[in-house]
C-alpha cells in the first residue's frame, strides 16, 4: 500500500500537468477518442483519488501522512475545478 500512497501522489502532480497542458494547448483533436480533453483529465483526477484514499491504508510515518493528505487536497481541488469548467462550459454550448 505504500506504493499507492507514493504512485497517487506522483499522479496527482501528473493530473495537474495534464490540466495545465490541456488548458493551454489550442485545438487538441479529440475526434480519435470521442470525448473532450478536459473529460479525459477529470476521469484520470477522480481515479488518482480513489488510489489516494486508498493509499491511507499504507501510512506508515508522518511522510506519508502528508503525502496523502495532499493527493487528496489536490485531486478533490482540481475535480471540483474541473468540474464547474465542464459544467459551465457545457452551457455555453
Amino acid at each position: 500500500m505504500k506504493k499507492a500512497n507514493l504512485g497517487s501522489f506522483i499522479f496527482s502532480i501528473i493530473c495537474i500537468l495534464l490540466f495545465l497542458i490541456v488548458s493551454f494547448s489550442n485545438g487538441i483533436d479529440h475526434s480519435f477518442t470521442g470525448l473532450h480533453p478536459l473529460n479525459m483529465v477529470i476521469y484520470f483526477t477522480l481515479a488518482t483519488l480513489v488510489f489516494g484514499v486508498i493509499g491511507f491504508s499504507g501510512v506508515q510515518d508522518w511522510k506519508g501522512v502528508i503525502r496523502s493528505i495532499a493527493t487528496v487536497i489536490i485531486t478533490l481541488g482540481l475535480s471540483a475545478f474541473l468540474m464547474v469548467i465542464i459544467f459551465f462550459g457545457s452551457l455555453l454550448r
